[in-house]
Formats: C-alpha cells, sequence, structure tokens
C-alpha cells in the first residue's frame, strides 16, 4: 500500500472569514419594521455524505405545514463535489465523484395543522469536471485538500474495503437512478405562519429504491422537531430528531449503527416582503461504527448560507451554497442548491 502524505489541517484564512464577514453584513443592512415579515426559510438542505444516503437523511424545511386546502409542489436540485479517501489497517476509503441528486414532492394541507406529502429522488454521479476548481477554492479559503492533489482528476470510485480487502461498499456511477420514495407528515404544536413562533413534529418513511450487490438497505423511519422564533424582521429555525438504521452491509453487518441523529439552527433576515438572507449550521450524526476515523464514522457538519425569496403569492425559491466545515468529516466538499415551489 503507497504511503499517503498526512492531511492538511483546517485553518481558516482571511479570505473565508471576509466572506462570512460580507454575508452576516448583509442579514443585518437594512432597517426594522414594527410588522412581521413573512418568514422564507430556513434554506433547503440535507446532509450529502454518501455514506449517510443509504440511510435517511432529513431535509431542513420550515416549522409550518401548508394551508388546509393548499397544495404544495416543489423541485429541488443540490450538485456536490466529493472527495474522501483514507487508508489504515482497519479499512480502505476512496470517495470521489461529483453527484446531483434531485428531488420532486407534493404536500397536502388536511387540515390547519396537518400537512401529508411524498417525495421521489434521483440521484445521478460521475467523475465530474469540477476537482481543480475545488483545489483552487480549498485553498483560497484555507482548508486542506484531503490528499486531491495526489490523485488524477474527473475520477469516479465510492468503495469502502475492510482491513483485509473485502469490499464492504461499491457504489458504480447512475444516471437519474432512483434512489428512494419518502411519505411524511408535519404535525403543528404550538402556534403558526401569522404567529411570532412554531412548533411541529414531523414523521417521515424512507423506501430505498437502488438495490445494492454489498448494502442490504432497508426501509428507515424518522422523526423530527421543528421550530421557528420571529421577531419583525428576525427568523430563528430550528430541527432537532432521530432516524432508524435499518441498512446492513452484507460482508459485515455490525458495521451500521441502530440509530442516527441529527440537528439544525439558523438564522433568516428578511430584506423586504419577498427576499431573505439565511445562514444555517446543520450535523448529522454517523451511520458507521468502529472504525475510529472522523471520515467513516464521525458526525458530517455543513455551513450553508444563500438566499431565499418568492415571486408573487403562489411561487417560492432559494438558492445555497453548502460547505463541510470542518473538512475532515464524511461531509461533500461542497454543495450548490436550487429549490422552486408553488402552491394551488
Amino acid at each position: 500500500m503507497l504511503p499517503i502524505p498526512a492531511k492538511h489541517p483546517f485553518a481558516p484564512t482571511p479570505s473565508i472569514l471576509t466572506l462570512l464577514g460580507l454575508f452576516t453584513a448583509s442579514l443585518c443592512a437594512t432597517a426594522g419594521a414594527t410588522a412581521q415579515e413573512p418568514s422564507m426559510g430556513p434554506l433547503t438542505s440535507e446532509d450529502g455524505a454518501p455514506i449517510h444516503r443509504v440511510g435517511l437523511t432529513a431535509p431542513a424545511e420550515a416549522a409550518d405545514p401548508v394551508a388546509r386546502g393548499t397544495v404544495l409542489w416543489s423541485f429541488s436540485l443540490a450538485y456536490s463535489n466529493i472527495f474522501e479517501q483514507d487508508s489504515a489497517s482497519t479499512h480502505v476509503l476512496m470517495v470521489d465523484m461529483e453527484r446531483l441528486i434531485s428531488t420532486t414532492q407534493v404536500r397536502v394541507g388536511l387540515s390547519e395543522r396537518l400537512e401529508v406529502g411524498g417525495r421521489l429522488t434521483l440521484e445521478s454521479t460521475g467523475g465530474g469536471a469540477l476537482d481543480g476548481f475545488v483545489t483552487w477554492w480549498h485553498t483560497r479559503i484555507g482548508a486542506g485538500n484531503a490528499n486531491r492533489e495526489f490523485f488524477p482528476e474527473g475520477l469516479y470510485r465510492q468503495r469502502l474495503q475492510d482491513g483485509s480487502g473485502g469490499t464492504v461498499i461499491d457504489v458504480p456511477p447512475r444516471t437519474l437512478h432512483l434512489e428512494d420514495v419518502r411519505l411524511f407528515g408535519k404535525w403543528n404544536l404550538v402556534g403558526g405562519e401569522a404567529l411570532p413562533r412554531a412548533l411541529s413534529v414531523r414523521t417521515t418513511v424512507r423506501i430505498p429504491m437502488a438495490p445494492d450487490e454489498f448494502v442490504d438497505e432497508r426501509v428507515d423511519g424518522g422523526l423530527s422537531l421543528l421550530g421557528r422564533l420571529s421577531t419583525s424582521r428576525w427568523h430563528g429555525h430550528t430541527m432537532l430528531g432521530v432516524t432508524t438504521v435499518r441498512t446492513r452491509a452484507r460482508l459485515d453487518d455490525e458495521i451500521f449503527r441502530d440509530r442516527a441523529y441529527h440537528g439544525l439552527v439558523g438564522i433568516e433576515r428578511s430584506l423586504g416582503s419577498s427576499l431573505a438572507a439565511v445562514v444555517q449550521y446543520q450535523v448529522s450524526t454517523a451511520l458507521l461504527q468502529s472504525f475510529e476515523h472522523r471520515e467513516l464514522d464521525g458526525p458530517s457538519w455543513n455551513l450553508v448560507f444563500g438566499l431565499a425569496g418568492r415571486i408573487g403569492d403562489t411561487w417560492r425559491w432559494n438558492a445555497s451554497f453548502q460547505e463541510d466545515l470542518p473538512p475532515d468529516t464524511p461531509a461533500p466538499d461542497f454543495t450548490l442548491g436550487l429549490h422552486l415551489s408553488r402552491t394551488w
């Protein structure tokens, strides 16, 4: 086995601090108001770690259910560049790819406090063409490149082997592959969309649709608490929950945990009645165990920031940039997100 140089530690530089500073300043750019501006956050995002996606990944979403008698259709895109490489006596990990996740979902308001819905998730993966840009970007912001410079650009690998060379996970490239089907419901416990606070509980069932030679994905469920606290132009968003992990590796069915946890905290600043700036930080605990390595069985941390808005009374959108901080976790190196929705 060829030795691989040690990874560079993350050290914030003026570039990333300036970027975050400018974004934070935009949150405070406008004067306050006495009337509460409508919340348009949080940004549409979820854990993109490849290993975590063999289970249920909880998306960030608003605490407020859709109104009674309303149908909401939405479409989301998340394009990620991912590189994780590590060799040890217990495992050999190589994940080098770009991935497009697209989701389509429908929600229906059954009452003033209850919504139900369903979602289809499509996945496309391949070698991509952004490796050079990511290397430049991480150099600019002071993050390590996780040994990217020692491997050719544009390759595809999604493989995990044990210490004896046995394959635990090996996922081939996919084109518009149906990843999963999800069914969910959201029940509002406290407050509402027109009130300064809201607390809801969401239940989700994930039905995997991607058979794999090495991993046996099974139906998973999740429970999340979603919260919102609003002032005239500021909105705080939170999420806290747990999911079952019923996936098993055919080579070693003990490497997956029985459950995983997720959380999010976000701040939204209204920039008027139709635009808002949002920054949020989210975490998902590991699905794997016993490797004692952060890129395999460590939590996945992501900083997400962007803009959200609405067009008229029926259309809403948001655009986001997601960066793994700290970088030595299972999370993707970066993800660009777009979301569009319409209500009837």
